[in-house]
Formats: C-alpha cells, structure tokens, sequence
C-alpha cells in the first residue's frame, strides 16, 4: 500500500513536471536561476515530452508492483530520479544553476531510494 502511494505521488509530479516543461519553459528555467530563450525553451519541450513518456507506466505499475512489466517500469523511474539528480547536481556545482534545485534534486534522490527500497522489499 505504502509502494502504491509513493507511486501515485511520484506520477503526479511527473504530470506536474511535464506540464512545466512543455507549456512553460522558461518558468521553469527561472526558478533555477537561467533566462530562457528559444532554443532552452525548445530542449526542454523535449524534455518533457520525455518525462510525459514515464506517466502512463508509473500510473500503470502502481496497481501491480510485482509483475515482470511493472518492474521494469519501476526501475526505469528508480533510474530517471537518480540521473536526473546527477545532472542537476553537476549543474548546481558548476554555478549553471542556483540552490533552488537543491530540493528537487534532494526529493528525487529520496523518490528514488523509497521506490527502489519498497520495491526491491515486494520481491
């Protein structure tokens, strides 16, 4: 059950992130520190257009956390928390971006040991 609500929690920051990402880019740059322009604006539409790729499998694996499928879904997040975090925190460190990504890269590194964890702990 506890597996379950860190999924749905986790989806509904992906929809949030996603959302930010393709509709408001720049925003979304500034929180961090960095003025937009149209070529940011466009990488990180890309960008989430990716992580809107994750939302339907997250939805999906948090009704079945044992399956083969559901797994896989689950390692792919475990893995998108923990890259995502890395690069941010390579960019906080090079003065790319400010301490305002310190958070979000803290509750992605916590998302994703919890997931792994609770996940690993199900087997």
């Amino acid at each position: 059950m506890i597996l379950k609500n860190i999924i749905t929690f986790t989806t509904l920051l992906l929809v949030i992130s996603a959302i930010g990402l393709l509709f408001f880019p720049s925003k979304m740059l500034a929180v961090v520190g960095i003025v937009g322009n149209d070529q940011m604006d466009f990488l990180l539409r890309v960008s989430g257009v990716g992580v809107a790729s994750l939302i339907p499998g997250a939805w999906a694996a948090r009704e079945s956390t044992t399956s083969p499928i559901s797994r896989a879904v689950l390692i792919g997040l475990v893995v998108y928390m923990f890259l995502s975090s890395i690069v941010d925190f390579q960019a906080y460190t090079q003065s790319i971006v400010n301490a305002a990504s310190i958070p979000s890269i803290a509750l992605r590194v916590l998302l994703g040991i919890t997931i792994l964890l609770l996940a690993l702990k199900k087997t």
